[in-house]
């Protein structure tokens, strides 16, 4: 695959205490700014981006023009929602030449803490919706003509994380999977697993003990693939939610690296 240009920007994203459960985070209220910016690199891919039905769900479908055949990602949100950050970070995917398609596992958004967490509480009381939607998703990729259906990754943030662990985990058509600071069982079964994964954590982070990340890397260590779990000194839960830090450019960074190698 192409060299990817890494792409340094600035972002704030409302995130989950854990994978599936509430976060005293408060969310952005004004993104316009954010999907204003003009932050551009040398060869980026000019894009197309709309509101996309996939099954019975609606996304927001972002991609490069041409006929390809360009890798794809399936994005998941975190506990707010599919929103403007959202959408707007798969517009930068789409800049560096993945088709990027960010689900919906609500069918809301949000910015109201409570709210988001009766809606992640409702996901995590009924699994099974979830995972036809990200099934869906997939399909659909598979379908667009300019996708090459043997090059899916999954990314998600928090919420998101853990289902784009959870992707990788029941074997969902995905080669390559990105985890931040996402939920995980250290004790999982991983026999199905065929997706390589790549997961950063904050060795502060409070929701998610750094000795349970290094049992997972240790376990990672025993499994087919290739695999890169990365611990981030003195960060906590959250840390890549504004790429002004050392570890969160560094994160953003080691993922673009990641997804070329494996797509």
């Amino acid at each position: 695959m192409r060299r990817l240009l890494p792409l340094l920007f600035l972002f704030t994203i409302g995130c989950t205490a854990n994978g599936l459960e509430p976060s005293p985070d408060e969310p952005v209220t004004d993104t316009g700014a954010i999907l204003d910016d003009d932050i551009t690199a040398s060869g980026e891919f000019i894009i197309n981006a709309e509101n996309v039905d996939y099954g019975d769900a609606n996304g927001f479908l972002a991609m490069p023009k041409g006929d390809g055949p360009f890798p794809a990602i399936v994005l998941i949100h975190e506990w707010w929602g599919l929103n403007d950050n959202i959408k707007w970070y798969a517009e930068q995917f789409a800049k560096q030449g993945y088709v990027a398609l960010a689900v919906d596992l609500y069918g809301e958004s949000t910015t109201d803490p409570s709210r988001a967490g009766e809606l992640a509480g409702a996901v995590r009381a009924n699994l099974d919706p979830a995972f036809a939607n990200l099934r869906s998703a997939v399909d659909y990729l598979k379908t667009l003509p300019m996708v090459d259906d043997e090059s899916l990754a999954s990314v998600g943030w928090c919420f998101g994380g853990g289902w784009s662990y959870l992707m990788a985990k029941n074997n969902m058509d995905v080669k390559a999977s990105v985890m931040y600071y996402g939920q995980f069982a250290p004790e999982d079964d991983l026999d199905m697993m065929k997706s390589h994964i790549i997961g950063h954590f904050g060795e502060n982070d409070e929701s998610i003990p750094v000795d349970d990340v290094r049992a997972f890397q240790a376990k990672l260590q025993n499994q087919s693939g290739e695999h890169q779990i990365f611990i981030y000194p003195n960060e906590g839960h959250g840390f890549a939610r504004e790429l002004e830090s050392d570890s969160a450019k560094m994160a953003w960074n080691r993922t673009l690296e990641f997804l070329e190698e494996q797509l």
